[in-house]
């Protein structure tokens, strides 16, 4: 068997001409692969890490609050059960904060005019939900601050508001009462989407629970070492808690973005559509600069074959070269992909999307990882091309292939 790879490789490279054309068009689709996945990774990490920058890497709360199906406040969760929640988040080492969290929303008076804002209220200074980071002007809130508020820089343009001025919000109270309160802009964050920066707010929750004239909280975001661990430790959670009594679920941050699952489904289709295609391509090239191949070796296939050659030893001599060939393709187009990645990330190219404000930085993940898939397309696509033309010479007859010219 050795002998007869080592002929299949030296038949591989008898025509050079043909063969570096074969290995362009592997290594070609590969690259083109390889950027696309890059691409996708790199896409699907930073939208990974902004959706947990905003909701933690899970969040607990009552499945009524999940599912928007709540009249009220009745999904509020109370300082005795609150507590207990922190005891078992306690015995988790992955854990590294929690904070509490409270939404709610408000009618906005800006003199004579009105809007309605959606508000978050989290304890100011904790870090697994510190919107702190986002601001861009003025300053963050603090723990003591009461009755300051972060606004979005849309919001801020719309109404030409800045830090320092003050607006009212009405809202309802948990009782179903009326009442109002003062906000003073603390800073204005930006969050790169226009519709959120509109609507958005972010004020301390012992000011918010005034309001409300509630101790309650609406969920806990809590915030681990590694986005890897979030499913399997929000699983084990909702489990303990429910042993407790607890009707309160543990959602991942991927369950708490409807956004992401579809952004997530278009760009696997994205990929899944360009590999078939670049497969499609790969595999009619290829099969038919082999099919030629072989035929021009028919006469010498007739001549090891009656030098007493065995069918199945003429087969593996042809798919040899093949697999070979896709080896080959593959590992050349992987490194093509490797330096088109990275002369691209150089380039530092971005684009803005709907909805966004500022541009965003375009890049391609270059890893080994997302090598993998699309050198096993290459090297597949390439296999199965010469399984026909392999079969058929391995077939022929002796006598008819001797008198082939």
């Amino acid at each position: 068997m050795g002998l007869q790879f080592q002929i299949a490789m030296r038949n591989l490279f008898r025509n050079g001409r043909r063969t570096l054309l074969s290995l362009a068009i592997i290594a070609l689709g590969t690259a083109m692969s390889f950027a696309v996945r890059g691409y996708v990774e790199s896409s699907l990490t930073n939208i990974q890490a902004g959706i947990v920058q905003q909701n933690g890497n899970f969040q607990i709360a009552s499945p009524l609050l999940f599912d928007n199906e709540a009249e009220g406040y009745e999904y509020l969760i109370f300082p005795e059960d609150v507590e207990t929640i922190r005891m078992a988040l306690s015995q988790y080492p992955e854990v590294v904060d929690v904070s509490m969290g409270l939404n709610f929303s408000g009618l906005a008076s800006f003199g004579r005019r009105s809007k309605v804002l959606r508000g978050i209220a989290t304890r100011p200074g904790n870090t697994a939900l510190d919107y702190n980071d986002l601001v861009i002007e003025g300053e963050g809130l603090k723990p003591e601050d009461q009755g300051k508020v972060l606004i979005g820089q849309s919001l801020a343009d719309e109404r030409n508001l800045k830090p320092g001025d003050v607006f009212r919000v009405n809202l309802s109270t948990v009782d179903g009462a009326y009442n109002v309160g003062s906000l003073e802009v603390a800073g204005v964050f930006s969050l790169n989407s226009q519709q959120f920066e509109g609507q958005l707010i972010f004020v301390p929750i012992d000011y918010v629970q005034a309001l409300l004239n509630t101790n309650g909280i609406g969920n806990l975001i809590i915030q681990l070492n590694d986005i890897e661990d979030s499913r399997r430790v929000a699983d084990m959670v909702e489990g303990e808690l429910q042993s407790m009594g607890l009707n309160l679920e543990a959602r991942t941050w991927d369950e708490l973005s409807e956004f992401y699952q579809q952004i997530k489904g278009f760009f696997n289709a994205l990929f899944v559509f360009l590999t078939v295609a670049v497969s499609v391509l790969v595999f009619f090239i290829v099969l038919q600069v082999l099919t030629m191949a072989f035929l021009e070796r028919t006469r010498e296939v007739g001549t090891i074959r009656a030098l007493g050659t065995k069918t199945n030893q003429v087969f593996f001599m042809f798919i040899t070269e093949g697999v070979f060939l896709g080896v080959l393709g593959g590992l050349s187009g992987a490194l093509l992909g490797w330096l088109i990645s990275l002369g691209f990330n150089a380039l530092n190219i971005g684009w803005t999307p709907p909805g966004a404000l500022d541009p965003v930085p375009i890049s391609i993940t270059a890893s080994l990882e997302v090598a993998l898939v699309p050198f096993l397309v290459g090297l597949i696509a390439t296999s199965f091309s010469a399984l026909f033309p392999s079969l058929r010479s391995a077939k022929v007859n002796i006598v008819d292939a001797l008198r082939t010219r």
